[in-house]
C-alpha cells in the first residue's frame, strides 16, 4: 500500500492579514454597539429619574396632607427635607440620589450632596421672617418676588424638584430666555431636558406641584 508523504508545510495558524481582519471587524462592531448602549443606559436613568421624583412627590403630598404645609428648605444643600422621613415616615429614605449629579466640592460646607434637588417655595415675607429667625434660606430661585424668581408660584405652585439631566448640568449661562425660562437669574435651570434634542443634551428634568413635566405657560 502506497503510503501519502503529509505536507511539510501545512497550516497550524491564522495568518497576520487574517488576524488583523478579525480585529478590525471587532473594532467596527464595537463602535457601532457602545453607542447604543450608553444611549440605552441613559435613557434608562432618566426613566429611573422620573419614577424617583414620582415618589418623592407622592410623599410631599402627604406630608402636606397631615401637616398643611410643605415640609421647609434644606437651607445649605437643598436636598430633600428630612422631615419626609423623620418623626412619620412618607418616605422610606430621603437619600435618593441623582444618577446625573457630579461629585462637587464646596469651599464652605465641603463635598456637595449628589441627590435630588428640592425647593419649597417662599414669598418675600416668609423670606424675611426665615431670615430673622435664622431658619435655613431658599435658593434663590424658591423665593417668588422681583429681583428673585418672580412668579414661581404661578409656574411651580409650592414646591419644586430637579434633576441635572443628562448634561449633568444645573444651570448654565447663554441660555437664551423663553416661556421655561422668564427669568435670567435662573441661568437656563428651567429649561426642560427633551430627548428629541439628543439623549445628551442639555436641561433638566423637573417636576412640580403644579406639572408633572415641571413647567405651566400662561
Amino acid at each position: 500500500m502506497m503510503m501519502i508523504p503529509q505536507a511539510k508545510n501545512m497550516r497550524t495558524g491564522f495568518t497576520l492579514v487574517e488576524l488583523l481582519i478579525v480585529v478590525a471587524v471587532i473594532a467596527i462592531l464595537a463602535l457601532i454597539a457602545i453607542p447604543n448602549f450608553l444611549e440605552a443606559q441613559t435613557r434608562a436613568k432618566v426613566s429611573r429619574v422620573r419614577a424617583d421624583l414620582r415618589s418623592v412627590a407622592t410623599g410631599l403630598e402627604a406630608y402636606a396632607n397631615d401637616n398643611n404645609d410643605y415640609p421647609p428648605n434644606d437651607g445649605i444643600y437643598n436636598v430633600l427635607p428630612i422631615q419626609l422621613t423623620t418623626p412619620v415616615a412618607f418616605l422610606s429614605s430621603v437619600h435618593f440620589v441623582d444618577p446625573f449629579s457630579n461629585r462637587e466640592i464646596h469651599p464652605i460646607y465641603g463635598e456637595l450632596a449628589r441627590y435630588y434637588t428640592y425647593t419649597r417655595i417662599v414669598t418675600l415675607r416668609e423670606l424675611i421672617a426665615l431670615i430673622h429667625s435664622g431658619g435655613p434660606l431658599p435658593p434663590i430661585e424658591g423665593v417668588d418676588a422681583p429681583g428673585f424668581n418672580e412668579g414661581a408660584f404661578k409656574r411651580y405652585g409650592k414646591w419644586r424638584l430637579v434633576s441635572n439631566g443628562p448634561d449633568r448640568t444645573y444651570s448654565k449661562t447663554g441660555i437664551p430666555l423663553g416661556p421655561f425660562n422668564p427669568n435670567n437669574s435662573l441661568l437656563g435651570s428651567d429649561i426642560p431636558y427633551d430627548a428629541t434634542n439628543g439623549t445628551v443634551s442639555w436641561g433638566n428634568i423637573l417636576r412640580t406641584q403644579r406639572s408633572t413635566q415641571g413647567f405651566t405657560i400662561f
